[in-house]
């Protein structure tokens, strides 16, 4: 999963339109009402938090698959280009669980297998994702990490 700020995740809900539902001790609770049934999904973000500051790597994993159930290719377009991901009916975007009544794409095992052993992302990280997703995000975390090394010795992955 790609890295982002705090306020990235605020420009998301904002562009799909969730709900504010609270509002406690600097944390704000957002809903998002799928229109062609009774799913809800919900976020938070917090207030405190300044825009520019990055999740860690777990959190924002979760945040992107089990709170926006979008694939990262989605959160980005939602963010950057103010594309607003489909959803299907139970809340999941198409790009995470397919086409209505249609399962997500097989994916290249040699693909998952160098995203777990190399950068440590399971497969439930990258479902739903293509293979040419897959191969983007492994070049896209290769080069962070050379970057990273070249920068300071760290090893960000």
């Amino acid at each position: 999963m790609d890295v982002f700020t705090y306020g990235d995740h605020r420009s998301f809900v904002a562009v799909e339109g969730w709900e504010i539902v609270g509002d406690r001790g600097g944390h704000v609770n957002y809903v998002l009402k799928v229109t062609q049934s009774r799913a809800v999904l919900r976020t938070g973000i917090s207030q405190g938090a300044d825009s520019t500051e990055y999740y860690d790597p777990h959190l924002r994993s979760m945040i992107v698959r089990h709170q926006l159930k979008v694939t990262p290719a989605e959160f980005w377009a939602c963010v950057n280009d103010g594309k607003a991901p489909e959803r299907r009916s139970d809340g999941s975007s198409v790009g995470v669980g397919g086409r209505e009544g249609h399962a997500p794409p097989r994916q290249d095992p040699a693909l998952l297998g160098e995203l777990q052993r190399e950068f440590g992302e399971s497969p439930a990280e990258v479902e739903g994702m293509s293979d040419v997703e897959l191969r983007a995000y492994l070049t896209l975390l290769w080069d962070r990490r050379a970057r990273g090394e070249a920068a300071g010795g760290q090893n960000i992955p």
